[in-house]
């Protein structure tokens, strides 16, 4: 099991920051007197420490935080939005760690100890271990006798203590709840899941997030956790939560899942397409909650995948606006499902250089007639903005990827296949799809009347022609759209966001790297939240 964060140490024991990813876990400590540096200005045989004074109940009561050298000499933030700055302060040589506070312990902030006598006015830290208590500051002159005493107040939680995480399953095989449940997996003994209390105000906001494709439980906390964090840096006072779904996972190699592990077969994404069409009612019912709670100022963000579920959930939503602003961020469906003439086609001829040469040929199609024109444009009832975050080179929907799934419909299962028996130019209601089982006779998918049959079809037989919507510029029928080139960082090699790195960069990257990513999206009127500090 990997190292924690908050214990982890260079060979000779001390601890040290593992990367400029982990600074968004500290806040800031400033040591000010009067305006001058007190550190080091006040009399030589003075001291001033760090203790623990009172702390808190009995079951809270071991506080422990890791307090560094920050980078920025004027205490700012630079750590979290400069590339720079963030990598020096990283550095054990240049900005030390001065030791791990706990209740009993403290810690002499004086010039001595700090290579070349340093002796400054700022300080990270970061929660090391839970509780609460009053972080004390003292001064004592020479005698040891009390000149000034301050202290600030501070509770330290595991982070899934402060934000909602909804779950309608996260087996992969086991069919999504139409409920959502507080899920209470990672925390203490006996410590209930999660939940906010009343709002006190109408006007609080509340951000529901919907995790991807290929992500275990704890990746779907992880991604979460990074999205809570950066609002938070942003100033956000808002609410926050995560919805999750049962989505397969252990996919590595190619678009076809790897044979030789066990946590994937050859439809691993198919799989959970199937899964995310049919999680959209759980959601539905959370964000119908969620509305009656903060009427008007439900807002939703939907990754990659995520998107099927919060896109097929709007639509069953009907004409009753549940959400403010739906953000679909690098979003896995197909572009026609919001504009049906939308001319950002697939290339059915290409040959994929990735896939064996056994699978490829010249043409994969189309095979099927596309039942996808404007399934959800109709949804605009349900939400006062959708807002389409896209990148044209994502690697995720490339045509090496998303793109070839789609193109490898109709599925071949080892115990059968899907088929459409009619002319790929066949007009609605394209009744003709079905699944033909090894040895047995076909079971007709009834698309039209049954719903279940009709996600079945999208998952596995249904082609799409179009691109995927996070990979299209301009789509009608959505209020916005944004070039998501336009937030992450340049550079002089002329980088065009082509790494799979970029398809979840918003959670995956430094925080200095994505702050322009979050504060669009939580700031602007036009293609953001548009909510306010």
């Amino acid at each position: 099991m990997a190292e924690p964060d908050n214990e982890y140490r260079d060979p000779s024991g001390n601890r040290v920051i593992p990367c400029a990813r982990d600074l968004e876990d500290f806040a800031r400590l400033w040591i000010l007197g009067l305006g001058t540096n007190l550190l080091a200005d006040m009399p030589s045989d003075w001291q001033i420490t760090l203790n623990w004074g009172d702390v808190g109940a009995p079951d809270m009561n071991n506080p422990a935080i890791d307090l560094f050298v920050a980078q920025d000499f004027d205490g700012g933030i630079a750590y979290l939005t400069n590339a720079a700055d963030a990598q020096v302060q990283t550095i054990a040589a240049y900005n030390p760690w001065l030791g791990q506070l706990g209740p009993g312990q403290q810690i002499h902030l004086r010039g001595a100890q700090f290579t070349n006598g340093w002796a400054g006015n700022y300080f990270i830290w970061c929660g090391a271990k839970a509780g609460t208590g009053k972080l004390t500051l003292t001064v004592a002159n020479g005698n040891g006798d009390t000149v000034a005493q301050t202290t600030a107040c501070i509770q330290i939680r595991d982070i899934k203590q402060m934000y909602e995480r909804w779950t309608v399953g996260d087996q992969p095989g086991v069919s999504p709840a139409t409920n959502a449940v507080p899920a209470a997996e990672d925390l203490p003994p006996f410590t209930p899941a999660f939940q906010y209390g009343l709002s006190a105000s109408t006007n609080t906001p509340y951000i529901l997030y919907v995790h991807g494709w290929n992500m275990n439980r704890y990746d779907k906390d992880r991604f979460a956790e990074s999205a809570f964090k950066r609002l938070y840096w942003q100033g956000y006072q808002g609410r926050f939560g995560v919805f999750r779904w049962p989505t397969d996972y252990g996919f590595s190699g190619d678009i076809f899942g790897s044979w030789s592990n066990p946590l994937t077969d050859p439809h691993n994404y198919d799989n959970s397409e199937f899964y995310a069409w049919r999680s959209a009612q759980g959601l539905l019912n959370k964000l119908e909650d969620l509305n009656t709670e903060y009427p008007g100022h439900v807002y939703l963000l939907a990754h990659s995948m995520g998107n099927v579920v919060a896109g097929n959930a709007l639509r069953l939503a009907g004409n009753d606006q549940i959400v403010n602003t739906y953000i679909a961020s690098q979003a896995a469906i197909p572009a026609h499902v919001y504009n049906g003439a939308n001319t950002n086609l697939i290339d059915f001829t290409h040959t994929n250089p990735k896939i064996p040469s056994w699978l490829t040929r010249s043409s994969w199609g189309p095979d099927t007639p596309n039942i996808y024109g404007d399934r959800l444009a109709g949804n605009s009832a349900s939400v006062g903005r959708r807002i389409n975050y896209y990148n044209v080179n994502d690697y995720a929907l490339s045509p090496d990827a998303w793109c070839f799934n789609q193109e490898w419909k109709p599925d071949n299962f080892f115990g059968g296949y899907y088929n459409y028996t009619g002319s790929t130019n066949d007009p609605a209601p394209w009744n003709h799809f079905e699944f033909v089982p090894i040895g047995e006779s076909p079971l007709a998918l009834d698309i039209v009347n049954n719903q279940q049959d009709l996600y079945e079809a999208f998952s596995y037989a249904a082609e799409s022609r179009s691109k995927a919507l996070g990979a299209t510029p301009n789509v009608a029928n959505l209020t916005q759209t944004l070039n998501l080139t336009t937030v992450w960082p340049t550079d002089s090699s002329g980088h065009n966001y082509s790494d799979h790195f970029y398809h979840s960069a918003e959670f995956r990257g430094d925080c200095w790297q994505e702050w322009n990513y979050w504060n669009t999206l939580l700031f602007s009127s036009q293609y953001g939240f548009n909510i306010g500090n």
